[in-house]
C-alpha cells in the first residue's frame, strides 16, 4: 500500500504534467520545448535507482528504500513548487525522477518476489494506482491553474502529499522486504540474448509512446484538434481514466485469458486510436471518446511487459526488471524531447504521425518475442528430443538441461530456483 501510494502521486505527476507545461513556460520565459523537457529531466533521475535496484534492496531493505523514495519526493516536489527558474526546477524534477525510480523498482522487484498468483496480475493490481493518480492529475492542475498560485499550489500539494506517506512509512513496523543476494551457483544473467533484447525494446517502445502522450496530447488536441484548454484537460482526464479501466478489467480477464494475448490486443488498439488521431484531427468532444479508448490499449500493456520478462527469466527475475524499466527511463527522457522537437519543427500531426509508427511496431516486437520465438524455440526442443532420444520436462519459463542429459538422462529443472530437482535414467535407443 505505501509503494501503492507513492505509485499514485508519480501518476498524478504524469497526469497533471502536460495541463502545466504552457503555464510553467509562461511563468519561466522559456520556449514550450524546453518547459516540456523537464519530463526528460524526471525520466533521467530515475535511472541509477532503476539501474541499481537489486543492489539497493539488497543493501537497505524495501522498508529504508520506501523512505528515501517518498522523501525525494517530498524534496523534489517542494523545489518544484518554488518556481525559482528553469535550472532550479529541472534540479526539482531530477529529485522527483529518482524518487519515482527508487519506488518503481523496489515495488516491482519486491511484489514479484511476493506474488502467489499471476506476477502480471500483482503487477497490474499496483499499476492501477498509477491510473488512479494520472485519472486525477489533470483535475487537480485545473483546479491550481484556477487559483491565484497557478502551478506552484499544484506541486505544492504533491510535496504534503509525499510528506503525509514518509510519516507513515516511518512510523509502520514490520514491513521490510529485502531481496537475498544472486546465488552464485545459479547461471549468468545475459542481457544481450535476442530474447531479453525485445522485452526491452517493447518496455523502451511503450513507456516512450506514453510518456511522450502525456506531455503533448494536452498542447495537439489544444493546438490541432482546436479543442479548449478546458476540453483539452478532461480529454487528458479520459486518457486516464481509460487506462485506470483498462488495467482493472485486465487482472480480472487475466483470470480466463493469456496475458500476452491481452497484451497484444491491448497494443493494436493503442496504435488504432493514435493513427485515427494523427489522421483526423478535427474529432471535436468525439476525441474524448476516442482518447479513452487508448487509455484503455495503454492499461494492461506495462505490466504485462514486466511480468512477462520476469518469468522468462525467472530465475534472473531481479535483474531482468531493473533492465527494462532501466530501458523505459531512457524512453521516457528521450521521446518527449524528440517528439517536442518534431511538433516545433514540422508541426504537431508530423508528430502524432511518428508516434504512430513507433506504436505500430511494439505489438511486432512483442508478438515476436512472446509468440514466435517461444513456439520456435519449442520446435527446437521437440526436434533435439526425437532425435537424440533425451527427454527435458521444463517447470517455469526457461528450459536447461544438464550435463547429464549427453548421457541419456531425463531432467527436470525449477528454473524459478535454479534447482534440478529431478534425474533418472531414461532409456536411449541404440544406434546402428
Amino acid at each position: 500500500m505505501i509503494s501503492g501510494a507513492l505509485t499514485c502521486l508519480a501518476g498524478l505527476n504524469c497526469g497533471w504534467f502536460g495541463p502545466l507545461v504552457p503555464s510553467i513556460a509562461v511563468s519561466q520565459k522559456v520556449p514550450l520545448v524546453e518547459a516540456g523537457s523537464l519530463i526528460s529531466v524526471y525520466s533521467g533521475g530515475s535511472l541509477i535507482p532503476l539501474a541499481i535496484g537489486r543492489q539497493l534492496l539488497e543493501r537497505f531493505g524495501g522498508r529504508r528504500c520506501l523512505l528515501s523514495a517518498a522523501l525525494l519526493f517530498m524534496c523534489g516536489l517542494a523545489v518544484l513548487s518554488s518556481g525559482s527558474g528553469i535550472i532550479g526546477m529541472s534540479v526539482g524534477a531530477a529529485a522527483l525522477g529518482v524518487g519515482a525510480g527508487l519506488n518503481g523498482i523496489s515495488g516491482t522487484i519486491c511484489l514479484l518476489r511476493l506474488a502467489t498468483g499471476s506476477s502480471a496480475a500483482s503487477l497490474g493490481k499496483l499499476n492501477v494506482f498509477f491510473g488512479i493518480g494520472a485519472l486525477l492529475g489533470p483535475v487537480v492542475a485545473l483546479v491550481g491553474l484556477n487559483s491565484p498560485w497557478s502551478y506552484h499550489a499544484v506541486y505544492a500539494f504533491g510535496a504534503l502529499y509525499a510528506a503525509t506517506v514518509f510519516i507513515v512509512t516511518f512510523l509502520a513496523k514490520g514491513i521490510d522486504v529485502r531481496v537475498p543476494p544472486v546465488d552464485a551457483t545459479i547461471s549468468k544473467f545475459r542481457p544481450l540474448q535476442l530474447p531479453a533484447l525485445l522485452y526491452t525494446a517493447s518496455v523502451f517502445l511503450y513507456v516512450g509512446i506514453e510518456v511522450a502522450l502525456a506531455t503533448w496530447l494536452f498542447t495537439y488536441l489544444n493546438a490541432s484538434c482546436n479543442l479548449s484548454k478546458e476540453l483539452a484537460g478532461w480529454s487528458m482526464t479520459a486518457l486516464w481514466a481509460g487506462l485506470t479501466t483498462g488495467r482493472m478489467s485486465a487482472v480480472q480477464l487475466f483470470k480466463y485469458i493469456p496475458a500476452r494475448r491481452i497484451a497484444l490486443t491491448a497494443m493494436t488498439l493503442a496504435f488504432s486510436v493514435i493513427l485515427l488521431l494523427a489522421m483526423h484531427p478535427g474529432l471535436g468532444p468525439g476525441s474524448l471518446g476516442v482518447i479513452f479508448l487508448l487509455g484503455i490499449g495503454f492499461g494492461p500493456i506495462f505490466p504485462t511487459l514486466v511480468s512477462s520478462a520476469s518469468e522468462r527469466y525467472s530465475q534472473h527475475s531481479a535483474s531482468i526488471t531493473s533492465l527494462v524499466v532501466t530501458a523505459g527511463a531512457l524512453a521516457g527522457i528521450t521521446f518527449p524531447i524528440f517528439v517536442g522537437q518534431i511538433f516545433s519543427k514540422f508541426g504537431h500531426r508530423p508528430g502524432m504521425l511518428v508516434l504512430a509508427l513507433f506504436s505500430s511496431a511494439l505489438p511486432l516486437v512483442f508478438y515476436t518475442v512472446q509468440f514466435y520465438l517461444a513456439r520456435k524455440a519449442q520446435r527446437q526442443d521437440a526436434t533435439v528430443s526425437a532425435v537424440s532420444g533425451v527427454s527435458v520436462e521444463t517447470v517455469g519459463a526457461e528450459t536447461v538441461e544438464s550435463p547429464e542429459c549427453e548421457k541419456g538422462f531425463s531432467t527436470r529443472i525449477n528454473s524459478a530456483a535454479g534447482l534440478n530437482v529431478r534425474t533418472e535414467r531414461a532409456p536411449v535407443e541404440p544406434i546402428h
